[in-house]
């Protein structure tokens, strides 16, 4: 798949929409790619366009997906180039970046710079530095804190977990949990105590109010790709992941977000969430994932090539998008977004032209793709059998 000495892209923990986007972004240019994931169903490894390796699970066995990661490296013609898709990986590899770096190129910020800001309490004090706005945010460390902490906060609030959010979302089912009251707060907190969660206050306003930068940066903190959009659903709504999406300029945002990744030190691919704030204007820290995001080839179908500007700077080809892209495009995941459309215009909680809104051409699929078509297929089978298996379900009872 690759010619001899060619730099192969590595992406691990291939398994959504977030891997493809970086299979599909980097293939369209000719860099060659390989998929791998513990899982070899996993959504990349699908792909036409890379070549399938399964390697151990850096979640539930970090120590071989490490040993594994250096087999795979020791068997390449040339340096491999990471794409870590989730944090785990990213976990996994840190302290062995001096081992792995024999191998592989890493383009991101060298662990010990980057391990404190896996901890969103760290992100939080840099805003705050800078005077980026943060929410109304306390971390208790017991009941007792939660308490206190309940006298001076505005509800509803949200528990979040500082470190290990695939722990939380495993152990909860969602990404945070919400309290719209003293007393419900204290039973959630019963319930997540062990995560240590922040707890913050909720920023009111819809999922189209929860704004991005994704972008690459060298090692001396150089923007070479920047993109802004924000969410137009997510699920479940108000806390879910990214289900449609739309592509917007905003050079204020990107401005103001990457002050943020200076005050870091953040060299990579990252997303900068942040929610606007209907009362005041302002865009308030969400959260930095030091990594690709799911929607990031909005930003290829948009004109800026996040993967590829990783690529290209790893191998020491730097190639820096000229700033601003493409406006008014969407991105989907049509085979789950559809279906939940449907049912919350049945219930009356979005409106149908707000729905058909995020369809509206320009419009691209995370997952479903002519060139590309075998994960679109196997996920609608995915979802059909799923979908029969539910109606089974409720047949017998």
């Amino acid at each position: 798949m690759s010619r001899r000495g060619e730099a192969v892209a590595v992406v691990l923990q291939a398994s959504g929409p977030n891997a493809l986007g970086i299979i599909r972004s980097l293939a369209r240019e000719g860099v060659p790619v390989m998929a791998t994931d513990h899982d070899p169903r996993a959504m990349g490894l699908l792909s036409r366009h890379a070549r399938k390796v399964v390697l151990a699970d850096p979640v539930a066995h970090p120590d071989a997906f490490v040993d594994e990661l250096e087999v795979l490296g020791r068997s390449l013609d040339a340096r491999g180039v990471l794409f870590p898709t989730h944090d785990e990986a990213i976990e996994a590899i840190g302290p062995h970046e001096a081992r792995l770096g024999q191998w592989f190129d890493m383009p991101w910020s060298p662990w010990e710079r980057l391990a404190p800001y896996l901890d969103k309490s760290f992100q939080h004090a840099a805003a705050r530095r800078i005077g980026f706005p943060v929410p109304a945010t306390v971390e208790p460390g017991d009941g007792d804190d939660v308490r206190e902490a309940a006298r001076g906060l505005r509800f509803p609030v949200v528990l979040k977990p500082r470190r290990d959010p695939a722990g939380f979302k495993s152990a909860f089912g969602r990404q945070v949990l919400q309290a719209d009251d003293p007393d419900a707060l204290m039973r959630q907190w019963d319930r997540a105590a062990e995560h240590l969660p922040q707890v913050s206050e909720v920023i009111p306003g819809g999922d189209d109010a929860l704004w991005t930068l994704g972008s690459y940066r060298d090692a001396e903190g150089r923007p070479l790709a920047s993109f802004t959009g924000r969410k137009l659903r997510q699920w479940p709504t108000g806390f879910g992941t990214a289900r449609a999406a739309e592509a917007w300029w905003d050079p204020g945002l990107a401005g103001r977000c990457h002050a943020l990744l200076d005050e870091i030190g953040f060299h990579g691919i990252s997303q900068v969430e942040v929610k606007r704030d209907p009362r005041d204007g302002r865009d308030y820290l969400i959260e930095v994932n030091p990594r690709s995001w799911l929607w990031i080839s909005l930003a290829t179908a948009a004109g800026v090539n996040i993967p590829l500007a990783a690529w290209r700077d790893a191998i020491g080809s730097p190639r820096t998008w000229p700033e601003g892209h493409r406006s008014d495009m969407r991105w989907v995941l049509a085979a789950r977004h559809l279906p939940a459309s449907a049912g919350e215009v049945r219930r009356r909680r979005w409106g149908t032209r707000g729905a058909a809104a995020t369809l509206r051409p320009p419009v691209v699929d995370g997952v479903a793709s002519i060139s590309d078509p075998r994960p679109g297929i196997v996920q609608a089978a995915r979802i059909a059998r799923a979908a029969a298996g539910r109606s089974a379900r409720g047949g017998m009872r």
